[in-house]
């Protein structure tokens, strides 16, 4: 996944935190309320459900 529009207006590190974060949260290691800086928690919803979408897309 290449496209990043979903994540415009983030830095690179804050780009890599909420793929991170997003991994987790798809893997039940940790819930949206755990991330932090929570500016951030929107941004991980939207990261999952562009992994979701590209998941069935590929189907």
């Amino acid at each position: 996944m290449t496209d990043e529009k979903h994540l415009a207006g983030l830095t690179e590190a804050q780009k890599r935190l909420t793929k991170a974060y997003a991994t987790t949260v798809m893997g039940e290691v940790r819930t949206i309320a755990d991330v932090k800086p929570t500016e951030l928690q929107h941004f991980v919803e939207l990261e999952i459900a562009e992994r979701e979408i590209a998941a069935l897309v590929s189907e």
